[in-house]
Parts: C-alpha cells; structure tokens; sequence
C-alpha cells in the first residue's frame, strides 16, 4: 500500500485534480491538510473508475482541516474513522492479516500560542496510544515544524537529512517521536537542497 500526505491549501474544485495527481504516484491512501471544508462528512470524488472517498474533519469557519483519501477500491477495508478536532483524525484499515491505523494531523504555525500546541500534542498522543499491539500506526501530515539538519540528542529519531534551524515547532516534534519511539522518516532519505523543501 502506498501512502503519502499533501497540504492541498484548499479541496475547493479541486477533488478530480488531487485525484488526478495521486492516480498518476499511484498512491491508495493520502492525508490532507489545510481542506478549508466546514465540518465533517465524507464523499466520493474524482472520475469514474478512479475514483477516491474523502473523510474529512473541518471547523465552522472553513479553514484549515484535514481529511484523508482512499482510493474507491479499497473503501471496503477502512473499518474506523476517528475525527478528534479539525487538526487530528485517524483512519483505520483492515489489510488482510494486518491492521493499519493511519493518523492525519495539521499542526499549528509558530505564530500560533503555546497552549494551542500543547492541546494539538494531546489530541495527537491520545490518538496514538488508542492503538493496539500487532497494529501498524502512522501518524503524517504537516507539522509546521522545522527539525533543522542537526541530530544531537535525537538519534534514531533524527535521520541527519534535514534542512536549515530546528524551531520551537521541531522541538515538539522530535520530542513526541522520541516519547512514542518514532522517527522522522522525511530526515532518513538523502535528497537535493531543492527537493527537500516545497513552498
């Protein structure tokens, strides 16, 4: 199963264009940030016969939110949706003998206060620990942090492929992954300056 996460900056008339893009990486499942779609619900979009379903969690203004997108043909193993806030939601597929649960978050920008973080951090933490023995759990999205190139004090957290300063943000993240024995897998892959970083 390949997965990924995109920051779409709006779903707005742009269901069979995302769909497009992921058919073409041949993705089956893909986190979305940043939706901007009110409330919650879910739907079908895309071309008939490549199709995907969205689930997605949003807020009353109709910014931010994030949803998650599988393609049509495995609609039939997703056996739980959690939508927790319009930051965090998770996603949980019966795969044959293996359970995936996948969690989808959007965390806040660093002009954003302390305390609003430590809550998304929450929110992300009892998400993760719901999970299982014998369940692979992914948590992925765009976490507005920077993790920066150095690795002191996180190894095996840190994969030493990263870019520029770590930030207050980054910090939090690599705290959580040390906490939850996790890494940043993006850190791992050696890539060009230009591909690691997308505006």
């Amino acid at each position: 199963m390949r997965v990924g996460t995109w920051n779409v900056g709006s779903m707005s008339g742009r269901g069979t264009e995302v769909c497009e893009e992921l058919r073409k990486r041949r993705m089956d499942v893909c986190c979305l940030q940043e939706v901007r779609w009110r409330g919650q619900g879910a739907r079908f979009m895309g071309v008939k016969g490549r199709r995907y379903k969205l689930w997605w969690s949003g807020n009353s203004d109709g910014t931010g939110g994030v949803g998650v997108l599988v393609k049509e043909e495995l609609c039939e193993k997703v056996v739980e949706m959690q939508r927790k806030s319009d930051r965090v939601m998770t996603v949980v597929m019966a795969l044959e003998e293996e359970v995936v649960k996948i969690i989808c978050v959007y965390g806040l920008q660093s002009r954003r206060m302390g305390a609003e973080k430590e809550r998304f951090y929450d929110d992300l933490r009892s998400e993760w620990d719901l999970h299982s023995m014998g369940e692979l759990v992914l948590a992925m999205g765009d976490f507005n942090g920077h993790v920066g190139k150095q690795i002191e004090g996180y190894e095996g957290v840190h994969g030493g492929n990263g870019i520029g300063e770590r930030n207050v943000e980054g910090n939090m993240l690599l705290e959580f992954c040390d906490e939850k024995e996790l890494c940043v897998a993006n850190t791992w892959f050696r890539k060009e300056e230009k591909r690691k970083v997308t505006y």
